[in-house]
């Protein structure tokens, strides 16, 4: 890679960074080229050097939002570790980085949307790399049955409702409907989605 090359990569990691920033503080609509721009610290053509509109900055930082913090889960399961404790360690990474990326993520999760078209190349990227992870958790509810540590059920199912089920659990903190501690939610989750809400039965 050449020292031009270098410079360029950096310079866009730069601006997705600030992107990621003022979308986590302003939303999706009032996020403008201006504002990106500030928060680089560069001038508003530099940005049109690497992105030709505000969609494409705002899908380019998006992904690799996303693909950060898809990344530092996936560095942290240990796949020599029984399913059901890979489970709990991945939902409490999860919890950790939604904590640590609250602003970022409710930008998307509460009152905005991308608005994607599932059937056009953004929608196609976002779809593949949301599939990375359910793939992931699914391979994980796979060796869980394999095990005998839950009872079968269709992992992509599984895994889909999980994530759901985390998501939520988000957007109820970001909405201002729980103060416990994000620990104290990822407990809760894998309490209610491995054991149910059924009360055990004596006798």
């Amino acid at each position: 890679m050449t020292r031009e090359e270098v410079i360029k990569e950096y310079r866009e990691r730069e601006i997705l960074v600030a992107a990621r920033k003022v979308l986590g503080h302003y939303g999706i609509q009032a996020t403008t080229i201006d504002r990106v721009a500030e928060e680089a610290k560069v001038a508003k053509g530099t940005i049109y050097l690497y992105f030709n509109s505000k969609d494409d900055l705002v899908h380019a930082a998006v992904i690799e939002g996303i693909r950060a913090l898809q990344a530092e889960t996936a560095r942290a399961d240990d796949p020599t570790l029984p399913p059901l404790q890979r489970l709990r360690r991945l939902i409490h990474t999860s919890y950790r980085l939604q904590s640590s990326n609250q602003d970022f993520l409710k930008t998307f999760i509460v009152g905005n949307s991308l608005d994607l078209v599932l059937d056009s190349p953004r929608g196609r990227e976002f779809m593949a790399i949301y599939r990375e992870t359910l793939d992931l958790i699914a391979a994980i509810f796979r060796d869980a049955i394999d095990q005998g540590a839950i009872r079968p059920i269709d992992p992509q199912f599984a895994a889909f409702m999980l994530t759901e089920m985390i998501t939520g659990s988000l957007r109820r903190r970001v909405l201002g409907l729980a103060s416990t501690p994000p620990e104290a939610d990822a407990d809760a989750v894998i309490e209610l989605f491995l054991k149910g809400v059924q009360a055990e039965r004596c006798g």
